[in-house]
């Protein structure tokens, strides 16, 4: 369980995520985990995941392996990317793909946010690619950080106090989001096409 959020707000694309790990029941807290970080930088863009603690380990793997078969500049991007993901979390790690009789295609089991120079995205465990304008929220706590962000986004100017209220409101609420938090920003630049 996890709360990730993305923020776009004047020249700045902020993500963000709690630090709590959970073996079932049990809460693991970045006191007593080292490699408690849910965000991954990759050449200009910082993506978080939320899901299966393992498939940190995954993407890590992944990006030192292939980091030019990577692009999360746009949606089209993004998109084939996800596919490139897809092919490789099943060949080279083993990730089941099914969840439910009735899914429409194949899972990749993890959902994740991504901010860049060029936006903020979220893509969901079916490899669907949204661009938001404002914010966004995934994970266990994402209603309360939804919420936050929302009643706190007209009045300040500044993108990472909008994730940290969003992400503080998840760590107060929800029980799979826990402190410290951390935030990364990233200067925005155009918007790449597609």
């Amino acid at each position: 369980m996890s709360t990730l959020v993305v923020v776009r707000k004047g020249n700045q694309a902020v993500i963000g995520s709690d630090s709590q790990f959970m073996q079932g029941s049990i809460i693991v807290s970045a006191r007593n985990r080292t490699n408690h970080h849910k965000i991954h930088h990759f050449k200009d863009a910082y993506v978080g995941f939320t899901g299966w603690s393992l498939m940190h380990n995954i993407f890590a793997d992944i990006i030192e392996k292939y980091p030019g078969d990577l692009d999360f500049s746009s949606v089209k991007h993004i998109f084939k990317t996800f596919l490139f993901l897809h092919e490789k979390i099943k060949s080279d790690y083993f990730v089941q793909s099914r969840e439910k009789d009735d899914q429409p295609v194949e899972s990749s089991q993890w959902d994740c946010l991504i901010a860049s120079p060029h936006g903020i995205f979220a893509v969901d465990s079916y490899r669907t690619v949204v661009e938001y304008e404002r914010f966004w929220a995934d994970g266990s706590g994402t209603r309360f950080a939804l919420g936050a962000m929302h009643s706190v986004y007209d009045t300040r100017q500044d993108a990472e106090e909008i994730a940290k209220a969003g992400l503080e409101a998840a760590c107060a609420f929800d029980d799979g989001s826990g402190l410290p938090i951390a935030v990364q920003s990233v200067p925005l630049g155009k918007r790449k096409s597609g």
